[in-house]
């Protein structure tokens, strides 16, 4: 409800794994969804389903297995461009934000989902080592300050559209997924904070445009 109609509109999802989100934006009436994440499996995984979905959404969905940084710096092809779970990967957060911007049509807007902590303007948690047992998490800002950080990459209109804690109820062992999940990662104790005590993990979604 907060991007309004997908209908005709370009949509670049980076990161975006297996592509779920990406067949649910083309069944939302996106015009063209190039989806980009550099891993294989996800890639073959993606194959297999446009097997059996064959030309039903009008080949209109697209899987391109590489990293952001292997598009054209400035393509400014996508009216909307989709960042979930990519920025606290990043050693460089505000390049990631260049790099999204430079994708973008003028006016054109940034979907960005990543891990936020409470704070102010200045609070920013870069954990020491590993974060919820990642060792990949770099950069964990509070809403305001990734609000400071979207405006000073350029973006404007920056509004916070929703902000949840992750639950083990949402990310959990199935019978899919018999290996670790999020409840063996937060403190036994107290699971307002990850076995390694920092805060639990608390997703946050801004809207910008360019």
């Amino acid at each position: 409800p907060h991007l309004g109609n997908l209908k005709g509109r370009r949509v670049l999802d980076v990161g975006g794994g297996s592509g779920y989100h990406g067949w649910r934006m083309a069944g939302a009436g996106a015009e063209t969804v190039i989806i980009i994440d550099p891993s294989c499996l996800f890639y073959h995984q993606f194959m297999a389903i446009r097997h059996f979905v064959g030309a039903a959404d009008h080949y209109k969905t697209h899987y391109i297995p590489v990293p952001l940084e292997a598009l054209p710096e400035h393509s400014q092809l996508f009216d909307i461009v989709f960042s979930m779970g990519v920025l606290y990967h990043r050693q460089s957060p505000f390049e990631h934000l260049q790099q999204l911007k430079g994708q973008l049509v003028k006016g054109g807007e940034l979907v960005l989902e990543t891990l936020v902590i409470d704070g102010d303007a200045n609070t920013v948690l870069v954990p020491h080592d590993r974060y919820a047992q990642m060792n990949n998490v770099y950069f964990l800002p509070s809403v305001e300050a990734l609000t400071g950080w979207l405006e000073k990459a350029g973006f404007s209109e920056v509004r916070c559209v929703d902000v949840a804690v992750t639950s083990t109820e949402e990310q959990r062992k199935t019978e899919w997924m018999t290996y670790h999940s999020l409840a063996d990662f937060l403190d036994p104790n107290d699971a307002s904070k990850t076995i390694e005590g920092y805060p639990a993990p608390k997703r946050a979604t801004l809207i910008a445009k360019k």
